[in-house]
């Protein structure tokens, strides 16, 4: 039997304009998770720049580049896995494009893989291209996948990620505070949704050119029916194993992954699923603001 796995959030304020400094606080603050034990460790979104949409031509980096191979050495130093927000200058079409990326680093300091998001706000869209890919990797510690926190309104991320057995999601975020309320509430939906364990790394600060703030409530959150069964004093709303107040820092929780797919093989809802039943009520269904047709079969 595995030992349980350390999962490690790491919450920070990145300053626009100051990527060497951003870059030295998230390597402290992973030097501090590492030392606390933790076998992944999770970086916010944009965590190199902050969230300069409007000069992402300017702040962008390439994958891989100079900012991942930094992060390459500092897992395999530490040997942790990690995961870290970019954003980053690609191709789409082979054009330049600009993406919100997740990057995956292994602990041995191998890029595995990335995630580009495909969720994004219709402002952001002016910037910003989305992927169109939900990857999944097999770690030492289980079976990982990426989203970031635009995503988390979009059941379907979940949906898809719970079709595929994942059992642990970075969900990597720079989420303006005026959304706290709506993404505090759906974060314990999306564990649910896709019976995993969510790991949220937000960042906190301001961005000076938008004027508002960012959430941070960095957390780690599970199916609330598996701590149930994991943990016999259980409460309703205790599905937030960790959250972390305001201002910088790490918070880690220990988790047996292995307990939790047992538990899952028994529980879960995935063979139920109907997918030949999704998206197909009428030819618009993959555009829900088209007007359908209105007819006395029409469901509901």
């Amino acid at each position: 039997m595995g030992r349980p796995t350390t999962i490690a959030v790491v919450q920070m304020e990145s300053k626009l304009g100051r990527e060497p400094a951003n870059l030295r606080r998230a390597e402290r603050l992973v030097r501090q998770a590492a030392a606390e034990g933790s076998d992944l460790v999770c970086l916010p979104e944009a965590f190199l720049t902050s969230g300069n949409i409007l000069e992402v031509a300017d702040v962008a980096v390439a994958i891989p580049g100079d900012a991942t191979d930094q992060l390459c050495a500092l897992a395999a130093e530490l040997g942790v896995h990690l995961v870290a927000g970019l954003l980053e200058r690609g191709t789409l079409d082979g054009a330049t494009a600009y993406f919100s990326t997740s990057v995956l680093v292994d602990r041995t300091g191998e890029l595995r893989g990335t995630y580009r998001r495909v969720h994004r706000h219709e402002l952001e869209s002016r910037y910003l291209a989305g992927g169109s890919a939900y990857p999944v990797f097999d770690l030492d510690i289980g079976r990982i996948a990426l989203m970031q926190g635009y995503d988390v309104n979009f059941p379907e991320v979940s949906h898809e990620y719970l079709r595929r057995g994942v059992d642990l999601v970075v969900c990597s975020a720079l989420v303006p505070d005026m959304f706290t309320y709506v993404v505090d509430m759906r974060l314990p939906v999306r564990a649910v949704d896709g019976e995993f364990v969510l790991a949220f790394a937000s960042g906190i600060g301001n961005n000076l050119y938008a004027g508002f703030g960012y959430m941070g409530r960095s957390q780690i959150l599970a199916d609330p029916l598996f701590l149930e069964s994991e943990r016999f004093d259980f409460e309703d709303g205790d599905e937030r194993m960790l959250v972390l107040g305001p201002g910088e820092g790490v918070g880690t929780v220990e988790v047996d992954l292995e307990r939790m797919r047992r538990y899952r093989e028994k529980a879960t809802l995935r063979n139920d699923l109907r997918p030949d039943t999704y998206w197909q009520l009428d030819p618009d269904a993959a555009n829900p603001t088209a007007p359908g047709p209105a007819t006395a079969s029409s469901q509901t």
